[in-house]
């Protein structure tokens, strides 16, 4: 059985799950960027994976699948999503509702959390970033959200964890898949910057005068 794990990586994150993808699928796996993937490739495999970060809800890249729905719909797919937020069922139903197309509502989607890293950003990205963290830097205030976004910019954050994948290969071997339930929450973009936020002031009052490992 051959799969075909399709990935599109901007700073690193997504291509880090996507090449351990591969190594724990063993023979027959095999990597290419979404910049060099073409159609015909499917008719080349027997499954097919599609990795993808996410930027403000929406999975980039995503406009591939969609053109190539039906050969996609054929194949024993699954869908990636890498984003930065804690995966939980609000992030998968909010991602599946702006993302997937009807043709494609039956093929499993997955929710890894990946990282930032300002400095791999380049071209329109890099000056995108730019722009806006020079933009707060000059406010006369600033909220808690755009503080949380000046850090990360400085600081970057890598939440990838290579373990969550075990779902997603999980299905691979043996087409088991199990979506979250329903919740009526709301996802957060926020979450995993305040969270780094309190877990440091938290950290800093408890070990006053001392280093802090970040």
């Amino acid at each position: 059985m051959k799969t075909l794990i399709i990935y599109n990586s901007l700073t690193g994150f997504t291509e880090k799950y996507a090449l351990n993808l591969k190594e724990k699928l063993g023979e027959g796996a095999t990597t290419v960027p979404l910049k060099k993937f073409k159609a015909k490739m499917l008719d080349d495999c027997d499954k097919a994976i599609f990795m993808s970060r996410v930027v403000n809800n929406v999975i980039t890249g995503f406009k591939t699948v969609i053109k190539y729905a039906n050969k996609f719909a054929e194949k024993y797919t699954a869908i990636v999503a890498v984003g930065l937020a804690e995966p939980n069922a609000a992030q998968y139903y909010a991602l599946e509702d702006a993302n997937i197309p009807y043709l494609l509502k039956g093929i499993p989607l997955f929710v890894l959390r990946g990282g930032f890293d300002a400095s791999r950003l380049k071209g329109k990205d890099k000056l995108m970033i730019k722009f806006i963290c020079s933009r707060l830097e000059k406010a006369p205030s600033r909220t808690r959200e755009e503080m949380a976004l000046l850090k990360l910019c400085a600081t970057g954050t890598d939440k990838t964890d290579i373990g969550s994948l075990a779902p997603v290969e999980e299905y691979i071997s043996s087409g088991l898949f199990f979506p979250p339930e329903k919740t009526d929450e709301k996802p957060s973009f926020w979450t995993s910057c305040e969270e780094d936020s309190e877990e440091e002031d938290t950290e800093e009052e408890e070990t006053e005068g001392a280093e802090i490992e970040g």
